[in-house]
């Protein structure tokens, strides 16, 4: 967790004339988000995709799938003053932070942020055609929102599951 991102840096300096796009949790971008000032200072036109669901989402999909939904340090919406009990989103909850688009702006970087399908075209020719900086594109998507292969605790990489379907027979 937490490496794409500096491993993208570190691709666009050795091949400065490709394409280079990282693909990162939001959760996972904060490990090395700090980052984003090298790639500015050595004006690398890299594009950053954060997939934004407000969540440690592995862990929290693991909770979901193997720990019948006993959601648990996972939301990075939560508050001290949140409900202890709260264990869903909800309407009422704070907003999420950082706000990425914020902190990429702050940093000299160009930041993007994609609601809709139907928009993400647009952001990826956007940032496509940025030359002298990084780009940012933060993806809201739903929150709880699963990504798969996964490896259920304490099984081999041989037992990746590689769908929903999968795991949900494993659960239930």
């Amino acid at each position: 967790m937490g490496y794409g991102f500096p491993a993208a840096v570190g691709a666009k300096l050795g091949c400065p004339d490709l394409d280079v796009i990282s693909i990162c949790g939001d959760g996972g971008i904060q490990m090395n988000i700090q980052e984003l000032a090298t790639a500015v200072v050595y004006e690398l036109p890299v594009i950053i995709c954060i997939m934004n669901n407000g969540y440690l989402g592995n862990v929290r999909q693991w909770q979901e799938l193997f720990y019948e939904r006993r959601y648990a340090d996972t939301c990075l919406r939560r508050r001290k003053s949140c409900p202890a009990d709260c264990s869903r989103p909800h309407l009422e909850c704070p907003i999420y932070i950082p706000d990425f688009i914020k902190l990429s702006e702050s940093c000299g970087a160009v930041g993007i942020r994609v609601e809709h399908a139907d928009e993400i075209p647009a952001a990826l020719t956007a940032a496509k055609n940025v030359r002298k900086c990084p780009v940012v594109i933060e993806f809201m998507i739903r929150r709880e929102e699963n990504v798969f292969p996964i490896v259920a605790p304490g099984k081999p990489l041989s037992k990746m599951m590689q769908e929903s379907r999968m795991c949900l027979k494993n659960v239930y």
